[in-house]
């Protein structure tokens, strides 16, 4: 089982992408939908160990 700080930097992870795309981003991101960007990151988060799925309020859950 995920502990809570490794699902807080999940949480971070999603955010800060997200947030990026919203404010910032005049490329490819911006083309994309928030469900594009956010199946990229947990595309990105899964090839480094960290498999999520999206539940609830949450982009992304860690999974166990």
């Amino acid at each position: 089982m995920a502990t809570e700080r490794e699902q807080k930097l999940i949480d971070l992870c999603f955010s800060l992408v997200l947030h990026y795309r919203t404010y910032q981003d005049n490329g490819v991101m911006k083309a994309k939908t928030q469900e594009e960007v956010a199946e990229w990151v947990a595309y990105n988060l899964k090839e480094c160990g960290f498999p999520t799925t999206p539940m609830g309020m949450s982009w992304g859950v860690l999974n166990d």
